[in-house]
């Protein structure tokens, strides 16, 4: 990919886990080399606290990534539902040396005061390791089928999260708004457009190599926000089958991936 190494001296942590821990099912995702790039690492974002962040503060730790946006109303709830799920698992393993770090693909929309919105609303515990992630500058407008003659399902561009995506290769799109037209959680008014957008997650080590990675949409069974769940247009917030894809990834795989990614790095 022709990536530039961070020149930077990192301490080796120590390992996640005492016992060997396998290499993820071919079925959960693959295996990859990606040395984190100098653009990609000084991208600028900030946390839902309003924090700055990069990925390249982040290292020495094992790091998640998953893409997102706040008002999608199908896999995003249970890929966020699954990060929760995977910091429980992580805390009753003693594990405390992860990032779970979740990149809105819908910059326009999705800033901090948002971002802490959903958080609240979701669940996630004050000061954990699940952070939500809006890139900082500009943002172009979007425009989609319906919105204008002249849309081509474009805008919605940030320069930090397009670092991000391009490295890790996923896309999203902005489309027409789906009928009939959903209403924001947030502020009651009806949503004007969409966004089409690659699922998985990425495990990056702590030497700053992306090193495994899953394509996968979430499987996800629990208990979500029923707020939330209203808004995806459920009468329950309760998933005994997997949601939406039977054979998508789940937190467990998550935490496996997380701790087969660190050992690799110690």
């Amino acid at each position: 990919m022709g990536a530039t190494l961070i020149a930077a001296s990192i301490m080796v942590m120590a390992p996640l886990a005492t016992a060997s821990v396998s290499e993820p099912s071919s079925a959960v995702g693959v295996a990859v080399n990606q040395p984190l790039p100098t653009n990609v690492a000084s991208a600028q974002f900030k946390n839902q606290y309003g924090q700055p962040e990069t990925l390249g503060a982040l290292a020495g730790t094992t790091v998640l990534i998953v893409p997102i946006l706040t008002l999608c109303g199908d896999t995003c709830p249970f890929t966020t539902g699954n990060l929760l799920q995977a910091q429980r698992l992580l805390q009753q393993n003693g594990q405390n040396n992860v990032e779970l770090v979740a990149i809105t693909v819908d910059p326009y929309r999705d800033t901090v005061k948002r971002l802490a919105a959903y958080a609240k609303m979701i669940g996630v515990p004050t000061n954990s390791n699940i952070q939500l992630w809006a890139p900082v500058g500009p943002t172009t407008t979007p425009h989609a089928p319906g919105m204008s003659k002249k849309s081509k399902g474009s805008g919605d561009v940030n320069a930090n999260e397009a670092a991000v995506a391009n490295f890790l290769g996923w896309s999203a799109k902005v489309v027409a708004q789906m009928k009939p037209v959903m209403v924001d959680w947030m502020t009651g008014k009806k949503l004007t457009y969409d966004i089409n957008h690659s699922d998985g997650f990425w495990v990056m080590n702590a030497n700053q190599v992306v090193s495994f990675a899953s394509g996968n949409a979430p499987g996800f069974t629990g208990t979500i926000a029923k707020k939330l769940a209203t808004f995806m247009g459920s009468k329950k917030n309760i998933y005994t089958t997997p949601q939406p894809a039977a054979n998508g990834w789940t937190a467990a795989e998550a935490v496996q991936a997380i701790e087969w990614v660190a050992q690799g790095s110690n």
